[in-house]
């Protein structure tokens, strides 16, 4: 591919190798010394959920002033950090970076060598607790992203997190606070008729976005606060593209069946926001909710599989099917707290098949699992199966 030579930690026979002891601590000191040679501003975003959405966001609406490199997909471990850093060069203005974590310190590592300027959490929940062990050490790694922060940086607060709240308090430095008061305020969340959310904002007043969960109004609150701070005076447009070109959190109507797609991972938090969005669809039919496990939970994996189970019951959904090792948790809950129907089927056809044989147009189908789960296979299948033959589906 024209590379004149490979940074390794053994020789190879053909090329120039430059040998070091350890490839990964190469490539993190490299990015190190690359990020100090740029004074401009890095701004951090981490939480359990709602990271790559902020990030994307808040890029989006950066753009509109600012030559911006931000954290391509979900890059956002200890490989993909040290390589969105390398993508600078003298025309950067300004660089969004997403910082994730399974285990304590990982953040912290990040950040000295991104030296972040201004950092945020999005949220704190129960996400990679076989790394972490209990929610507490969740916001622990979290504010590791705050602790990085010099004095004169920027933290931004969501007001309606308490433990996001707590590690604002902690902070030296400047706040900016948002949620339901503060700095950045949302003051009333709806939706229209055609399904898009409509916002609006003190002090920009409204937002009409291609959103479906009211839980990502908060994600937009980061990105007003962030870009306000930057001088930024223009929102809808540039929000409105980066909800269109999301991966996240896709929308399909096929058939006449909605297909809620958020297969891309899942953990307590998101599950809980996905069903809220699934009973705040404007549909006449019935609600679906296909999960996959939620990983990487540890001990505290089946007590959470039958909270989402109960909490499936609290939000109205009329047919559950899930699968992995918990399943028969959520769906014994499920059935407990008044679900009509609740399954567990382990395999992805026949997932696609009971959904088939009850859905109907008019119904919404929501589709949720850990990345290991596969769960766009779901997805795809019944997309697929909708579109070619879509009254013997939906029958």
């Amino acid at each position: 591919k024209g590379a004149v030579a490979a940074v390794a930690q053994r020789q190879c026979i053909g090329g120039v190798v430059i040998q070091v002891p350890d490839s990964l601590a190469a490539l993190q000191q490299f990015a190190a010394h690359h990020r100090a040679r740029y004074a401009v501003p890095v701004i951090a975003i981490s939480g359990s959920c709602g990271k790559t959405t902020s990030k994307d966001l808040t890029a989006a609406v950066l753009s509109e002033r600012y030559k911006v490199i931000k954290t391509r997909g979900n890059l956002n471990n200890e490989i993909g950090g040290p390589l969105t850093l390398l993508e600078m060069d003298a025309t950067t203005e300004c660089v969004v970076m997403e910082m994730g974590a399974n285990h304590r310190g990982e953040i912290e590592r990040l950040c000295a060598i991104a030296r972040p300027t201004e950092s945020a959490i999005t949220m704190i929940s129960e996400a990679h607790l076989e790394g972490f062990g209990t929610i507490e050490d969740v916001a622990g790694a979290k504010a590791e992203i705050m602790t990085s922060l010099p004095e004169h940086g920027v933290f931004y607060v969501n007001v309606d997190d308490s433990r996001c709240r707590a590690i604002g308090a902690q902070f030296v430095g400047n706040t900016v606070r948002y949620g339901s008061e503060g700095d950045i305020v949302l003051r009333d969340c709806e939706f229209t008729s055609n399904g898009r959310m409509r916002l609006t904002i003190d002090p920009i007043g409204e937002l009409t976005l291609s959103l479906y969960a009211k839980g990502h109004a908060a994600n937009v609150l980061l990105a007003v606060a962030i870009g306000l701070r930057h001088g930024i005076s223009e929102f809808q447009a540039p929000l409105e593209r980066a909800c269109e070109d999301s991966a996240r959190f896709l929308v399909f109507n096929v058939g006449g069946v909605e297909i809620i797609d958020d297969s891309y991972n899942a953990n307590p938090g998101s599950v809980r926001l996905a069903l809220d969005a699934l009973s705040e669809r404007n549909r006449s039919g019935k609600r679906f909710a296909v999960l996959g496990e939620m990983l990487e939970l540890g001990p505290h994996a089946e007590r959470l599989h039958r909270e989402i189970g109960e909490y499936a019951g609290l939000r109205f959904v009329d047919y559950l099917f899930a699968r992995g090792d918990h399943a028969a948790a959520t769906v014994e809950a499920a059935c407990a707290a008044g679900v009509p129907v609740a399954e567990h089927i382990e395999d992805h056809a026949a997932m696609v098949e009971a959904v088939a044989a009850h859905a109907s147009p008019g119904d919404v189908v929501l589709v949720k699992g850990s990345r290991g789960m596969r769960m766009e296979k779901v997805v795809e299948s019944l997309k697929s199966l909708l579109e070619h033959a879509p009254q013997e589906a939906a029958r």
